[in-house]
């Protein structure tokens, strides 16, 4: 059955016996993986190391029967064991069909990517009700508030929007990053549970939130506003542009997009990016103004897709993977200092 993400952190701190096969799957990868360390978390225990299996989601195509095995199998230390499958696709259905017709056992978790339309493993999922599926899209601006809003809050952390917008463009959205930056944030405050605290963009500002690397905050204003050499140096001084640093980069476009939408209903760049909802992060709103004035929405539509093409390119068998991303971004970069100087 499909569930939401109230559903699943409820099991991570308390597991129902009804539910046999927890399956997170969708886009956002990440997220699938940050709900499944909650949920593995709750079972971790130094003092027992069979606490967690993990099983390949690979294999269970070679031996269906080895996911029931492992939900099936005794712990020697008396406790429950949950199994953890990582990588689950539809080659996987005759395991998780051999797991629901088991007797009850031990939990399952189980990750999986965007599963295609069609999927025999997800109308399966979606109906049987030993099953808790949950698809995860990846997460857009909009989101931030929300998203940062609700794991802020069993840390303690009271989080206004501003400050979330912040976190999540620092941090790529990637849930747990988002995750580790809150936790480190909620130390600086000293938030807890129990003694919440407010966090605004000067503690953000103060610990130097980031999504591994303080460089990648930078890069796509760098490049939204023209800066050949300075985007050139970033991209050069990151360790890991690729995937991550496209949609950090997609996410500037997308902004720029919703404000000349505005512009062109008759805004100025600079009213458009004061009244932008969710809130331009006050220490970027001039130069998000001036990236508003470079870039029409036709050529911001076009970044868009520049960006998205660089993505699946590296995606693909053979590919020169960080080499496309660094060609994809300097040409933007490139693009806009044109529009500069025009």
């Amino acid at each position: 059955m499909k569930v939401d993400s109230a559903r699943i952190e409820a099991l991570a701190r308390r597991w129902d016996p009804a539910v046999r096969l927890v399956l997170l799957h969708g886009a956002d990868t990440a997220t699938s993986a940050d709900l499944a360390g909650q949920i593995a978390r709750g079972f971790s225990d130094p003092g027992n190391p069979t606490a967690i299996e993990t099983l390949d989601g690979k294999s269970l195509a070679k031996d269906p029967q080895a996911l029931a095995g492992a939900a099936g199998a005794m712990s020697m230390f008396g406790d429950r064991t949950l199994v953890r499958v990582d990588g689950l696709d539809d080659d996987g259905l005759a395991a998780v069909e051999a797991l629901l017709a088991a007797p009850a056992g031990n939990p399952v978790v189980a990750v999986a990517g965007a599963l295609r339309k069609g999927s025999k493993l997800l109308a399966l999922a979606e109906k049987a009700p030993g099953i808790a599926a949950l698809v995860s899209y990846e997460p857009s601006l909009r989101d931030a508030p929300r998203l940062v809003g609700d794991m802020a809050a069993t840390l303690g952390l009271k989080v206004p929007r501003e400050a979330a917008v912040a976190l999540f463009e620092a941090t790529g959205g990637d849930r747990q990053i988002l995750r580790s930056e809150l936790e480190k944030l909620a130390l600086y405050v000293d938030a807890s549970p129990d003694k919440p605290r407010p966090l605004d963009p000067a503690d953000i500002a103060a610990v130097g939130s980031g999504a591994g690397d303080a460089d990648a905050q930078l890069l796509p204003a760098a490049i939204a506003g023209g800066r050949v050499r300075e985007a050139s140096d970033l991209v050069a001084r990151l360790a890991e542009p690729g995937i991550v640093t496209l949609r950090a980069v997609a996410r500037r476009f997308t902004q720029l997009l919703a404000l000349r939408e505005a512009v062109d209903a008759g805004a100025s760049p600079r009213d458009a990016v004061e009244r932008a909802r969710p809130p331009v992060f006050w220490k970027e709103k001039d130069a998000v103004v001036a990236e508003v004035g470079l870039w029409s929405t036709a050529a911001a539509a076009a970044a868009l897709a520049a960006l998205l093409a660089a993505e699946r390119a590296i995606k693909s068998s053979g590919s020169l993977g960080d080499t496309l991303a660094h060609a994809a971004l300097l040409d933007l970069a490139r693009q806009a200092a044109a529009k500069r100087r025009g």
